[in-house]
């Protein structure tokens, strides 16, 4: 039996300028196989900038790296040799990656190669988001992935959540006198 799992969880509603965090859990290789190439990823919706990754930890021992993208680009190394029992926090925001103007994070991606049967998250990952200011949309949707190569057929799992943005009213009701 093979399978794979990942849950997503973030604010129900936000306002512009404000935080968004995303939460993972139940990340893992939930099969009775190893897989190979196993990975988790999140797909970065335009709305919100990337600010900080929270990494968690795993159950089996050994490293990992952690790629993004900008603008859907090729994939660029954020950290690597990451033990999968160690959590950390890594800067992710724009300046700290040096991005240009117009240019963001649009894709995170734990790369850990090998999954043994049982792999599992223990601490959950987070990122760290900021809702853009100016934000037009009524919601956005956020979708987080997950796999692995299994007798040469990719096993993946997929987690959306849906994120409602608030707008103050622009124009208060008069009250009093």
């Amino acid at each position: 039996m093979t399978g794979v799992s990942v849950t997503k969880t973030g604010p129900k509603q936000v306002m512009s300028g404000q935080p968004a965090i995303y939460r993972f859990s139940g990340i893992g290789n939930t099969s009775n196989v190893r897989l190979d190439s196993f990975y988790w990823r999140d797909i970065i919706p335009y709305e919100v900038r990337l600010q900080t990754v929270v990494t968690g930890t795993y159950n089996f021992p050994g490293t990992y790296k952690i790629t993004y993208r900008v603008n859907g680009g090729d994939p660029r190394t954020l950290a690597d040799n990451l033990s999968t029992r160690k959590n950390y926090a890594l800067t992710a925001s724009p300046t700290a990656l040096g991005l240009k103007s117009g240019e963001r994070v649009t894709e995170i991606m734990f790369v850990f190669g090998q999954a043994p049967a049982g792999f599992a998250q223990v601490e959950a990952p987070a990122l760290n988001c900021t809702v853009i200011s100016g934000i037009s949309v009524s919601s956005f949707t956020n979708i987080a992935d997950v796999g692995g190569v299994y007798n040469k057929q990719w096993i993946q799992g997929v987690s959306r959540w849906v994120t409602s943005v608030y707008k103050a009213p622009s124009k208060l009701p008069r009250t009093g006198y």
